[in-house]
């Protein structure tokens, strides 16, 4: 629904009037054709006016006559949208307003037709969000009903008064008849009406109750099965205790995936609060160290694990080290375990007062202590930190009984994930440049490869080789193909740069990307990889390949770059379809500038362009921005994807993930699909799109030819 434009369900067939028509010519109209409303037009075919059944019970309540023209009995306020809007941004005005009918207009403000809350409803597409949602959740119990000798014209200022759309009847405290607005407009429109005329007189529709228990599913498929408006909706007992309309049905849907959350995380809450009185003991026994309190080994090496994947998938360095307190044994056997066990709880607490916000300290047994130390991308942080624990180390501590102790220690450092991204072999490497340092002396630390000084210097000479990258035409786009899961069928492909260098060496992205986004070279080469990917797929456009190009947009060219201009330079020069254009951003780069960011993105998708989010649930995650920014694509994280269907968290994040997704219309695309279980899963979940090796690996434009060709013979 979010991709579909709003001329794409709105009535176009229906002759509008002028103001000098009578409200008997409207009411014949909205007879003949059974509809709620009139539109009226001026000279230009411009809307001026909507005359409902609404503005017919007024006009009968006020006892204006049928032959008065519309110019006093329409309703000038009208609403109108343009016809390129989208579905789901005119539903959300509409309900903003608090109207129930949308005029349809084009750039000129040329009348193009009306769209009704009933033609929203049969195109929400909101089946699988709240079947489970009952009646009695959305009912109004505000209810008129009246008396069976109640005459139309009582009835129709009753409901006029009220702002109600129907009255009942009711025989013996139940339910006996429904009196709606469009009866009593039919029959003014066949009758001539006075003020005595009883509703019996009314040829009114056949009343249709429904128990409070039923799913709302249950009561749109009965209100469009019977062509009806409204429900009555009763007790076991009979009894009327409300009322349903497709109004109630439509709000229902636009909250009910905030509702499907609340509830999964408030039963997810419970569940998880009970097993955590049960198990909170052996939780803490089995990952915290019993003397320090700190983190013990299991507990470290899961978080490390954490972070190295966090680490790779952000492309930020970690530092890993493992510090050894010096003739540790000594102080055991020279003043008792006693005072050993509070030397390692003073050395936790200095360790623990003085760690970064967003670092890690871990006790791993013995006098051995480790820590991970997040985003360590200067070269001259590193070093600073490490000599920071040594100094605080070799201070004098006061123990006990007046005892001090002086001590030091040496410590190992490894780099993740440059010198490695495997979790045992990091905590190896740190254990032998541990080894190496203490063989050196007290107070030392090394190293497990190259020193951080050498690599500072190498990532200078990448930044001054990316520079002339783009001269001497070493960057090239690769695409991997994104396939439509029901048809399996290529509908789409990421653009990913690749750099090779003129000695024929390929250049991972994890370490020059990086340097590119450092250095401010990211803004330069995304606008190459725009107008690159603009000018190769207007070439497969004109080969008959229609497939959508997505590109990716860094945080710093959200921030620093116009990117409406730069984009729609691009489409400029390569005749590129627009609609054929995907933007992906990541969630930390929708975040910056947020105010400038929302205008940026609004100004794209005018354009026709399509928006994604990339990398989804590893950043903010936010239900208060995935409203406010007008997304199209929701691109799960490969990270989630990896283990399912056998890691039930993980499981669990892409399910909601895509209910999610599915509920605000977005398109929802899987990341890193390798494996045939993981499609299956994710097929059976509704997943729309996916893209990883399973399907084809990136390649360069023209092997992904080939592949589109292969497709299509």
């Amino acid at each position: 629904m979010n991709h579909a434009k709003i001329s794409s369900i709105a009535t176009h067939s229906i002759k509008a009037l002028t103001i000098d028509d009578t409200i008997d010519t409207a009411l014949l109209i909205m007879q003949k054709h059974a509809i709620s409303s009139v539109v009226i037009l001026d000279e230009q075919q411009k809307p001026i006016g909507i005359f409902t059944e609404r503005d017919s019970l007024f006009a009968i309540a006020n006892n204006t006559r049928h032959t008065s023209t519309l110019a006093d009995a329409m309703s000038k306020n009208v609403f109108c949208v343009s016809e390129n809007s989208y579905i789901h941004d005119a539903y959300v005005l509409m309900e903003q307003k608090e109207y129930r009918h949308i005029i349809v207009v084009d750039d000129e403000n040329v009348f193009k037709g009306i769209v009704t809350e009933g033609d929203f409803l049969r195109h929400m597409g909101f089946e699988d969000v709240i079947q489970a949602k009952n009646i009695s959740e959305a009912m109004s119990e505000s209810i008129l009903t009246i008396p069976a000798d109640t005459s139309i014209v009582e009835t129709a200022k009753l409901m006029s008064k009220t702002k109600c759309d129907y009255a009942i009847v009711l025989k013996n405290n139940k339910p006996n008849l429904i009196i709606t607005e469009r009866d009593i407009t039919l029959y003014c429109a066949k009758h001539t009406l006075d003020t005595d005329t009883n509703i019996s007189a009314l040829d009114t529709q056949k009343m249709y109750t429904i128990d409070k228990k039923k799913s709302l599913q249950q009561a749109s498929n009965l209100m469009q099965q019977h062509s009806i408006h409204q429900l009555i909706v009763i007790n076991e007992n009979e009894e009327l205790i409300g009322l349903l309309n497709r109004h109630d049905i439509l709000k229902a849907v636009h909250g009910a995936y905030f509702d499907f959350l609340l509830k999964t995380i408030d039963e997810k809450t419970r569940k998880e609060n009970k097993l955590k009185e049960q198990a909170i003991a052996l939780e803490k026994l089995a990952n915290y160290d019993t003397l320090t309190q700190l983190p013990n080994r299991l507990l470290f090496k899961k978080l490390l694990q954490k972070s190295i994947a966090n680490a790779v998938r952000n492309k930020y360095t970690i530092a890993v080290i493992i510090f050894d307190i010096d003739r540790f044994r000594d102080i055991n056997d020279s003043y008792g375990h006693s005072i050993g066990d509070q030397l390692l709880n003073e050395v936790a607490k200095r360790f623990s007062e003085q760690i970064r916000e967003g670092d890690l300290i871990a006790r791993l047994g013995g006098n051995e202590f480790a820590m991970i130390l997040e985003h360590i991308n200067d070269a001259n942080t590193l070093p600073k930190l490490i000599q920071k624990y040594l100094n605080l180390l070799s201070q004098t501590i006061y123990l006990a009984n007046s005892t001090e102790v002086s001590i030091e220690a040496c410590a190992g450092v490894v780099l993740a994930p440059q010198d490695s991204q495997n979790l045992d072999q990091i905590i190896q490497f740190a254990n032998s440049a541990l080894h190496q340092a203490k063989q050196e002396g007290h107070g030392i630390y090394k190293f497990y490869t190259t020193e951080f000084l050498e690599k500072s210097l190498q990532k200078i000479a990448y930044e001054n080789a990316l520079r002339n990258a783009l001269k001497n035409n070493e960057l090239e786009l690769y695409y991997q193909a994104q396939v439509h899961m029901q048809t399996q069928k290529i509908v789409g492909a990421e653009a990913l740069l690749r750099w090779k260098t003129k000695d024929g060496s390929m250049i991972p992205p994890s370490i020059f990307i990086p340097i590119a986004d450092e250095s401010g070279l990211i803004n330069e080469i995304g606008e190459w990889v725009l107008f690159e990917a603009c000018r190769q797929g207007k070439i497969w456009m004109d080969a008959g390949h229609h497939i959508t190009l997505a590109i990716n947009i860094s945080a710093n060219q959200v921030k620093y770059q116009d990117l409406p201009s730069l984009v729609s330079k691009a489409l400029s020069q390569s005749k590129y379809d627009p609609h054929k254009l995907e933007i992906e951003i990541t969630e930390s780069a929708l975040m910056q500038r947020e105010e400038e960011t929302v205008e940026m993105l609004y100004s794209l998708r005018a354009k026709g362009i399509k928006l994604a989010i990339d990398d989804f649930g590893t950043g903010y995650s936010s239900l208060a921005y995935l409203k406010r920014f007008p997304i199209d694509v929701l691109k799960i994280d490969k990270s989630f994807i990896d283990d399912i269907p056998f890691e039930a968290d993980d499981c669990a994040i892409v399910t909601a993930i895509i209910e999610m997704g599915k509920a605000l219309g977005y398109q929802v695309l899987a990341e890193g699909t390798e494996k045939q279980e993981q499609l299956d899963f994710l097929e059976k979940k509704g997943c729309h799109l996916y893209q990883g090796y399973i399907k084809s690996k990136p390649l360069p434009a023209k092997e992904f030819e080939a592949l589109l060709v292969s497709q299509n013979s």
